[in-house]
């Protein structure tokens, strides 16, 4: 009997040093990743609030997810992803955040989203992939999007804005119909 607490101790004494050893050598060669990265937030369904969102989708399904890079030395990439009830879906990658005041067509985007003057910020990103009629813009497949969700709480809307031509600032940028929804 003593002979069998012994081995059992002298195991688990192995079975430690070894699982020091493993992550010593692990932190020794950078930052290992087997799976990708579940998303960053579950997705999150939205119900048009006005006319453009309804003849775009009455229901929006939005999510972010996080991607980690296969170059050690890269960036980590948001991504966006917006899904419609009827075919539509968009998937961007974050190219940063800009002012309201930023142009697009003449406007700001603050005018064409709406916005209160003590916004300081909307996020833009490219667009990967665009796809389902009628989509964001009318006119085209869209090269950004602009989104603004609120930061107060309690308020469950998002706007979001396709542009097409160049990004948002630039002098052939222009503007979609803006999109506003509510959380379903």
């Amino acid at each position: 009997m003593m002979l069998r607490v012994a081995l059992v101790a002298l195991a688990l004494a192995l079975a430690g040093c070894n699982q020091q050893s493993a992550s010593t050598d692990a932190a020794d060669s950078g930052p290992q990743l087997d799976a990708p990265a579940p998303e960053s937030e579950p997705a999150r369904t939205f119900a048009a609030t006005n006319d453009p969102a309804r003849a775009v989708s009455n229901e929006l399904t939005v999510s972010v997810t996080q991607e980690f890079p296969d170059a050690a030395d890269a960036d980590i990439q948001e991504r966006l992803s917006l899904r419609g009830g009827n075919g539509l879906n968009v998937n961007a990658l974050v190219t940063g955040a800009i002012s309201p005041a930023t142009q697009v067509g003449g406007q700001t985007l603050r005018a064409l989203l709406g916005l209160a003057v003590e916004e300081p910020q909307v996020l833009v990103y490219r667009v990967t992939e665009a796809a389902g009629s009628p989509g964001l813009c009318s006119g085209g497949t869209p090269t950004f999007v602009v989104v603004w969700e609120p930061s107060a709480p309690g308020d469950a809307s998002i706007k979001i804005l396709g542009i097409t031509g160049g990004a948002p600032g630039a002098g052939d940028s222009r503007a979609c119909p803006m999109l506003e929804y509510r959380r379903s």
